[in-house]
């Protein structure tokens, strides 16, 4: 089955939330409470700092904002953030 990405927006009243899901290989739950950890690497096996997510966590939360993961293994992942909107 070909990788499949899909970003969705989702406007509220008082936050704006961006979603980006895939079809791929998923994350054991046992790992999803480190995967905005910095140098954390939920796969050993690609390549990467393990910076990326710990920086959007740490952007997001900078601006009042919240950052997510809902993965199953062999079903893929949703990562999410969501940001207040300034009134």
């Amino acid at each position: 089955q070909p990788w499949r990405i899909e970003i969705r927006v989702i406007d509220s009243r008082r936050s704006t939330r961006v979603e980006v899901e895939d079809n791929g290989p998923g994350i054991e739950p046992s790992k999803l409470k480190r995967v905005f950890e910095p140098y954390y690497r939920a796969d050993k096996k690609r390549s990467g700092l393990g910076l990326g997510l710990a920086t959007v966590k740490r952007l997001v939360e900078a601006h009042g904002g919240t950052v997510g993961v809902k993965s199953s293994p062999g079903q893929g992942s949703c990562f999410w953030f969501e940001l207040p909107k300034i009134s």
